[in-house]
């Protein structure tokens, strides 16, 4: 199966895991839960944009996990309490360590050619890739930190404890992409 086909049922697939959802969700009266869904409906709906006006920016294989993660962790995490599972929330925060890896080397390919790319100085995209992906895990942190004050959603169960431990998740999952990158940069 092509990548083109795979992502277009994946979207299909997510669509329907999110109308069903909001059908449950709506019928319970869960206000917070309709946000997250339609949150997670226009996040698809960017992706899916994204995807389709600049490859290169944002390829199938970009689109798909990240498509993915926002359904794990915000769907499943949140509205069907996920998060209560052991580890689960370490393991997006790996995970979100490697997409955002992933994130900055794609804008780095956005905006430099192969001959540019070839010359890139190694210590700088390491420091570019470290630099953007532990950005990415602070902004979110800070959003969890909004949603709980301002939303009493309960994302920091364990307050700065599990912000800390977050940080360090996506760190480690930092650590193990930016190599992959750097090798297969040419």
């Amino acid at each position: 199966m092509d990548k083109n086909k795979l992502t277009k049922y994946i979207t299909l697939l997510l669509y329907i895991m999110y109308a069903f959802s909001a059908v449950i969700v709506i019928k319970e009266k869960e206000v917070i839960n309709i946000i997250i869904i339609v949150f997670c409906v226009a996040a698809t709906i960017a992706l899916v944009i994204i995807n389709k006006k600049n490859k290169k920016l944002l390829s199938d294989n970009l689109y798909i996990v990240s498509a993915l993660f926002i359904m794990i962790s915000s769907l499943l995490g949140s509205c069907y309490n996920f998060y209560d599972i052991s580890h689960y929330d370490d393991f997006l925060h790996v995970w979100s360590g490697l997409i955002s890896c992933t994130v900055a080397f794609s804008l780095i390919t956005f905006f430099y050619n192969e001959n540019q790319l070839k010359d890139l100085n190694k210590v700088f995209l390491i420091i570019f890739l470290f630099m953007f992906s532990m950005g990415v895990a602070s902004l979110w942190e800070i959003a969890e930190f909004f949603l709980d004050t301002y939303f009493a959603m309960n994302m920091q169960v364990g307050g700065l404890k599990d912000t800390i431990i977050d940080m360090i998740d996506a760190l480690v999952g930092t650590v193990i992409m930016i190599p992959f990158i750097i090798k297969n940069k040419k």
